[in-house]
């Protein structure tokens, strides 16, 4: 079971990009300068499922607060995040059956987070 400050999720994938911030100068006479600023911490797009629109507005106000927040996997704390972006979108279904402390009526929907590493 995967929680996000202790709102569970389904993770569907997560994946991990590392980028750097590279200022690129282009001098008229000489060829091109390079400077390198330094990186950017790494970010990990996460697609879930949520159950339930109490679980999907929770995670929504993660993406305001500018707190970093635990992802845990069972007993596996991947450390502290920071839910830089959540976008979701309605899944039609007829009845939920993988959360089964929710209501099989719950909206179920699936959830694209942008994540960085505190």
């Amino acid at each position: 079971m995967w929680t996000l400050n202790n709102i569970q999720i389904t993770v569907i994938d997560l994946k991990e990009e590392q980028t750097q911030i590279i200022a690129e100068l282009q001098p008229l006479v000489s060829g091109t300068a390079y400077q390198y600023f330094g990186y950017i911490n790494p970010k990990y797009p996460l697609q879930c499922l949520v159950v339930g629109m109490a679980d999907k507005n929770s995670i929504e106000e993660l993406a305001k607060t500018g707190v970093a927040y635990p992802l845990v996997w069972d007993t596996t704390n991947f450390g502290n995040f920071y839910v830089t972006k959540a976008t979701f979108q309605w899944m039609t279904t007829y009845r939920q059956t993988f959360r089964p402390d929710k209501s099989a009526e719950d909206l179920v929907f699936r959830g694209s987070l942008e994540l960085s590493k505190a």
